[in-house]
């Protein structure tokens, strides 16, 4: 975990740069319960670097609700995750909004397209595809992985945790047992109960990014396969293989990538 942390570290000053003395607001991404991993991750991470701010949660009636009309100035840290992909692209629309009256910092995240936004600094979470769209953004490793080891009673057996939506890549024989954890609750739920969930296999076979990085902080042995774009095979190379043993890429199911020699590193 060592070497995770040290893009954490620079993370943490890049962070107090930018944001000096200003009020901060931080609005975890919406979504679904690995979205609650990383906000759990990010909420350790501001514990530990003593960051001073205050957490804005959507409207229930409407997301343009987040922020009081009083309320203006100072800095946005907005959560990290997968909401810059095709199917689940809502992150620009709420970036875009809270980017008229603050600053806005974007944590380690996905991005399929490129987007430029003023007073906007973007992280991105793999040197591949998402540094390449987004060049000017800065690499750390998903929030989640701030959680750091984990250890927990040792389960045994095999886990299946595929996904069931359109993220999925189609190409996979998802058996009958399957569970589709993740979307078993939304970005406020609880993570010790999905780390549980997890904890009670010994192997795990999934196409749910933060399944899988449960299953590396918990030390389990990892089948990862790819979902619908680049996002997992590009974090599993960038925070994956080089850090965690036990864990297996199943590359046979990736489409074509971009060539190796145009890769951001």
């Amino acid at each position: 975990m060592e070497g995770l942390l040290a893009q954490f570290r620079n993370l943490e000053e890049v962070l107090k740069r930018k944001i000096k003395k200003e009020p901060v607001y931080y609005v975890p991404n919406p979504g679904n319960w690995g979205d609650g991993l990383i906000r759990e991750g990010t909420l350790k991470f501001f514990r530990d670097i003593n960051l001073e701010y205050r957490v804005i949660l959507p409207s229930r009636r409407n997301w343009s609700d987040w922020l009081l009309p009083s309320v203006q100035g100072g800095t946005v840290i907005y959560g990290g995750g997968g909401g810059w992909c095709k199917n689940h692209g809502n992150a620009a629309k709420y970036v875009n909004y809270f980017r008229k009256r603050f600053n806005v910092i974007v944590l380690p995240s996905s991005y399929q397209f490129s987007y430029s936004y003023p007073n906007t600094f973007f992280f991105c979470r793999d040197i591949f595809e998402s540094k390449q769209n987004m060049p000017e953004s800065i690499f750390c490793h998903d929030m989640a992985f701030y959680l750091g080891d984990i250890r927990m009673e040792e389960g045994s057996g095999t886990g299946y945790f595929f996904r069931w939506d359109k993220e999925s890549s189609g190409k996979i024989d998802i058996p009958k047992n399957n569970i589709d954890l993740s979307s078993h609750g939304n970005y406020l739920s609880e993570g010790i109960t999905f780390l549980q969930e997890i904890s009670g296999y010994s192997v795990i076979h999934t196409d749910r990014l933060h399944v899988a990085i449960a299953s590396c902080l918990l030390g389990l042995e990892l089948h990862f396969y790819p979902g619908s774009y680049f996002k997992n095979y590009a974090v599993y190379q960038s925070s994956m293989q080089d850090y965690f043993d036990n864990v297996t890429f199943h590359t046979e199911y990736l489409e074509k990538r971009i060539p190796e020699e145009n890769m951001a590193f």
